[in-house]
């Protein structure tokens, strides 16, 4: 099958391009001309292309040709796209509508902020309500997504973190590293309480959206870890996992940060429709962590 993956050089591209199944021929859209991945995807294989540009679907559908698009490019700055509400829009909506008119199947990255955080965690059906710009976008682009194909699949997720190459050869920085690094350094980390979710590890996420394609889902899923946490919680596990210093992590709440965009607070995403359609469970953050080299 040949899986042409919109934002193949990001943190879950890059991780699906490292667990795709021996059947799968990737293809890749980014906007570095080079794939960071070169052991994964073959450099003639990955196209510097705008995925917000109509021209670059046409090439996709009429050169391509692949059997599904996997978009895992978005503008994922919360913040960013309350203050920028047409390119959140540009690129998390009508992008996603360009992919869809090619009619090849679909998936589409979606986010727990489609829900307001009141009473969490939230299956499939449960009422959506949308905060933020980002979150209102992204649940618009679902209808959209699913509109292009019967096999087309949306899959919403959250808190995804995991390891994943840069530009520069280095690694990209996660909410762990970040708490790890400045933990290590003697300074204090700031988390909040009032935020809970599912951390995901990137590369899990990608084995889900793979064994849903394997087994032919289509329609709207949920994808999260399976430890529900706060921020707080998170840091201090980051901190038992690498013998630092707890009591380096300061606790606050959300209002004291003064983030232009609302956030989901009490939010987190069930996933029993994922596990009873494809037998597939994502790790909790205890196992996530436990992999890691124990080295700061």
């Amino acid at each position: 099958m040949r899986a042409l993956i919109a934002g193949c050089n990001g943190l879950l591209g890059q991780n699906l391009l490292a667990t795709a199944p021996d059947h799968i021929v990737p293809l890749g859209i980014a906007r570095h001309p080079q794939p960071l991945r070169p052991d994964l995807l073959p450099p003639q294989s990955c196209h510097a292309r705008d995925i917000a540009e109509p021209a670059t679907w046409r090439f996709v559908a009429d050169e391509l040709k692949p059997d599904v698009i996997i978009n895992a490019a978005a503008f994922t700055d919360v913040d960013g796209c309350e203050r920028d509400p047409a390119a959140c829009g540009r690129i998390n909506r009508d992008a996603v509508a360009a992919m869809a008119a090619t009619g090849i199947p679909l998936v589409q990255l979606s986010t727990d902020y489609v829900f307001d955080g009141a009473a969490g965690p939230y299956a499939e059906d449960d009422p959506v309500n949308p905060l933020s710009v980002y979150g209102r976008v992204k649940l618009e682009s679902e209808p959209v997504a699913l509109s292009g194909s019967p096999r087309s699949l949306v899959v919403r997720t959250m808190w995804v973190w995991g390891e994943a190459r840069t530009p520069g050869g280095g690694a990209k920085k996660s909410f762990t590293d970040f708490v790890r690094e400045t933990l290590a350094a003697g300074q204090p980390v700031r988390a909040v309480t009032d935020q809970y979710g599912h951390p995901t590890d990137a590369a899990d996420l990608a084995r889900a959206l793979w064994a849903l394609l394997a087994h032919g889902c289509s329609g709207v899923y949920h994808a999260a870890g399976a430890e529900r946490v706060n921020r707080l919680e998170w840091a201090r596990a980051v901190a038992r996992r690498y013998g630092l210093d707890a009591s380096l992590i300061r606790p606050l709440t959300t209002p004291e940060l003064g983030l232009p965009a609302a956030r989901p607070l009490r939010s987190g995403l069930r996933c029993d429709k994922l596990a009873r359609d494809t037998g597939f469970t994502l790790r909790g953050l205890t196992e996530q962590l436990a992999e890691r080299p124990a080295a700061p």
